[in-house]
């Protein structure tokens, strides 16, 4: 079924649109065809080692370059995969990926030199997360019980409240020492 684009769009407008909805769907190319043409393998392997990029992304661009007859250099890609690697996996990128929850990544250091720095330090990281995480959803949960207690008429319900309120500032407080103790640890 085509796209359907509203007739009430002036002439430049669905023209926009049709150039969005276009980009949007090549998004799902790993490389567009000029760039298979002018491709520096070697470039391109480095640069996704050193992001972190699985190695198994050259079938990716095996098959996208493919449709255009372009054959990607495999071994110019590994060798430059390689080095960049090195680059990725270190303790402050381990800690990096850790903090912004990207558990994922260890995989792509496995069998690595870095390893171990990197995955001690993604490992630290992720406890740093999941503790922010903590400390969003008990920021939620202290805006919910004031609203509550700002809406309450009992007495006794405002009492109730006002304790689950200290007991989660009380837990707040706790989670901020210990987040500020991991984030100590960075490297």
């Amino acid at each position: 079924m085509p796209f359907p684009i509203p007739s009430r769009l002036s002439p430049p407008t669905r023209t926009a649109l049709l150039m969005l909805v276009a980009i949007a769907l090549s998004g799902c190319e790993s490389m567009s065809v000029s760039e298979c043409k002018v491709a520096d393998w070697t470039r391109v392997g480095m640069t996704d080692g050193a992001t972190g990029v699985n190695v198994q992304r050259i079938a990716d661009y095996t098959e996208d370059c493919g449709k255009a007859g372009i054959v990607p250099n495999a071994q110019a890609y590994r060798r430059g995969w390689d080095a960049g690697i090195v680059q990725f996996c270190t303790p402050a990128n381990g800690w990096r990926e850790g903090v912004a929850g990207n558990s994922g990544k260890a995989s792509v250091c496995q069998g690595q030199a870095g390893y171990a720095g990197f995955s001690h330090y993604l490992e630290l990281g992720m406890q740093a997360h999941r503790m922010q995480e903590m400390l969003q959803r008990n920021a939620q949960e202290s805006s919910r019980l004031q609203a509550r207690l700002e809406a309450s008429k009992s007495d006794e319900e405002k009492k109730n409240l006002r304790e689950d309120l200290r007991h989660v500032d009380r837990e707040q407080s706790r989670l901020r020492r210990l987040l500020m103790q991991q984030q100590m640890l960075a490297p």
